[in-house]
């Protein structure tokens, strides 16, 4: 039985919601961010640093998360909702998130210590296993760091220089240090020793810099330290093996084992996600009980967070997710809604379940190791990814925040699903808005140089696997536009859709859509009379939609702010006449809220076979995707 939810009104009587009302969902993130700013959960976006409390409580440091989030508690599957707050909110914050953008963080009994991102070590106090309860104490000035630790009486801060600070954990006063280059993480031993990281090695040291004979040669890429209460050494390595090693310090240093699938995405079908299976590892630790916590992210640039504990035999006892920053996902075509992918992530999706339930990773698509020349590893591979099956092979066309053009993945043969750099459409930089791939994988831009619109068609697969372009064919950019913001092709139809400006009508703010939406027909036949000519709607602060798409029987856009209060307002039109057809706007599942739409295209639509729609927008405030599910 399906269950449409219709929303109250509000606002002006022209955003009538949709007729037969609609479902608000979400991906992406394990929970859907209930509640005004410092409430409600969600996970954050990134992990720089992590540590574990005895009852269990693991902690994770982040220089950004868009809603504030950028240090959270975690325990038993659950996030705080009461935010830390350098003052206690009070104000005075350099640091986002108030004050909490994190580099690294420590804990010892009822205290925590956060290096923000302005260099000052914060102090909160909290009653351990109570993530609710973290107030802050003071802080002192410690400059960058890169990592923390704490132990009895010892507490260390390790900067991104080098240097080696010893303090005291009862009041953070400094009291020695020492420089050791290259150093970027650091633990404290049972015996008040110091491991470090430093370049690709771990080093042993003491408490003055000297160095001691012991060390560790296994790890290829070594990305954490942490001890368990046992005493034994915790690496991550977060080169190809892609495994937690555990080591025994005494009677002589020795490895004793090793947690995870070795290879990590690499093992069993490549890219394919698993409780076994760890990759981009930044952080470990295990409480009291000797239950084991790991914190995973997948872009090598730190974003993608997932969360995970274990017991000590291994058994995966919770897992929390947060896949989307500044990310659209998008439907697979021939998956009837089922499957969607990111610009990273295959999403296995149910549109019939709960809201909030319905989703699942499936894999992982980048390869660092195999691939460390892809842009995902070397800088960001972009925010929006678009499925295409061309003659038979999936391509992955990913377009960027700011768009600019679009690069294109193939993937390796099945039942592999990792993906590989193959292409780049358009220039490197300042490519223009108006891109987009249509459903037979050519890809369009629609504001090339020359006041043109350039399709460049897939033509065929080369023998090494990767697709090959044709040159761009051209065409002029229709009469009566100043600037166009972004064309939608449909090549059933040879319709292209057109939105930009008019001299009338002018840009109010960058990489918007347009003021005006047309639809052409007979497009690269020769038609250039447009079908019809709509306004599109402005939101409260006049900033006309920011994303388009086209599935079906309607036009899709988005506005950036709220419209009459309400928050990403999509509006729907009817492609026959241009009309609109009703609005959406988050609904209660979701807390009525989402965040500014901040890339170009932030909206991916579909039609179902049986007429229903799904309609994914980017929501990166609390880190996912929202979906809209509605029948006509």
């Amino acid at each position: 039985m399906r269950l449409w939810l219709c929303l109250l009104l509000c606002g002006a009587p022209a955003l009538a919601d949709m007729p037969h009302g609609y479902v608000t969902d979400w991906i992406g993130n394990t929970f859907p961010g209930l509640g005004p700013n410092g409430q409600g959960e969600w996970v954050q976006n990134m992990v720089q640093g992590f540590c574990v409390s005895p009852d269990g409580t693991a902690i994770a440091a982040s220089e950004w998360d868009e809603a504030g989030r950028c240090t959270g508690l975690y325990r038993d599957g659950h996030a705080n909702h009461r935010l830390l707050q350098q003052y206690n909110g009070k104000g005075g914050h350099k640091a986002w998130g108030w004050g909490t953008a994190g580099t690294a963080v420590a804990v010892l009994g009822d205290r925590i210590w956060l290096a923000n991102t302005e260099g000052e070590l914060l102090r909160f106090s909290w009653k351990p296993g109570d993530p609710e309860s973290a107030t802050y104490v003071d802080q002192a000035t410690v400059g960058k760091a890169a990592a923390l630790a704490a132990r009895g009486e010892l507490l260390v801060v390790l900067g991104v220089d080098g240097m080696v600070q010893l303090r005291r954990t009862a009041d953070s006063v400094e009291t020695s240090r020492f420089s050791l280059p290259g150093a970027r993480h650091v633990a404290i031993a049972p015996d008040n020793t110091l491991w470090l990281i430093v370049g690709t090695k771990v080093v042993h040291r003491g408490l003055r810099g000297e160095v001691l004979a012991s060390g560790v040669d296994e790890p290829q890429q070594p990305s954490h330290l942490a001890f368990c209460p046992s005493g034994r050494l915790l690496v991550c390595d977060d080169g190809p093996r892609q495994q937690l090693l555990i080591y025994y310090l005494t009677p002589k240093v020795r490895l004793v084992g090793a947690f995870g699938d070795e290879g990590g995405l690499r093992a069993g079908t490549p890219g394919r996600v698993t409780p076994t299976k760890l990759w981009g590892l930044r952080g470990a630790g295990v409480d009291a009980e000797g239950n084991v916590y790991l914190a995973l992210c997948q872009r090598h640039q730190g974003g993608g967070t997932t969360l995970r504990s274990y017991t000590a035999a291994g058994r995966l006892r919770w897992e929390v997710q947060s896949l989307a920053f500044v990310d659209c996902f998008d439907f697979d075509p021939k998956s009837d809604g089922r499957t969607i992918y990111g610009t990273e992530e295959i999403i296995d999706y149910d549109p019939a379940a709960k809201p909030g339930a319905g989703w699942k990773l499936r894999s992982l698509t980048l390869d660092p190791s195999r691939y460390p020349d892809d842009p995902g590893v070397t800088g960001v591979r972009g925010s929006t990814g678009i499925l295409r099956w061309v003659e038979g092979r999936r391509l992955l066309y990913v377009i960027g925040q700011m768009a600019g053009g679009v690069d294109v993945y193939a993937f390796e043969p099945p039942p592999s699903d990792v993906s590989y750099h193959v292409a780049r459409l358009g220039p490197k930089r300042d490519g223009g808005w108006a891109w987009d791939v249509d459903a037979r994988g050519d890809v369009w831009c629609g504001d090339a140089p020359g006041k043109s619109i350039l399709r460049y068609r897939f033509a065929g697969w080369q023998t090494d696997g990767r697709p090959r372009f044709a040159e761009p064919e051209s065409w002029p950019q229709p009469e009566g536009f100043d600037e166009v913001g972004r064309v939608v092709y449909v090549p059933d139809a040879d319709t292209l859709y057109v939105a930009g400006y008019t001299p009338e009508r002018r840009r109010k703010s960058w990489g918007l859509i347009g003021s005006v939406l047309r639809r052409y027909d007979r497009f690269t036949a020769g038609g250039r009379a447009a079908r019809w000519t709509v306004d599109l709607p402005t939101d409260d602060e006049q900033l006309h939609p920011k994303c388009l798409d086209v599935a079906g029987d309607f036009v899709f856009t988005v506005q950036v702010k709220p419209t009459n209060g309400r928050s990403a307002l999509v509006t729907v039109l009817r492609t026959t006449d241009g009309t609109v057809y009703g609005t959406m706007a988050p609904g209660p599942e979701v807390g009525d809220n989402s965040g500014w739409i901040d890339q170009t295209h932030g909206l991916r639509a579909l039609r179902r076979a049986d007429g229903s729609y799904l309609v994914l927008v980017e929501e990166d405030w609390r880190g996912k995707n929202l979906v809209y599910r509605f029948a006509p």
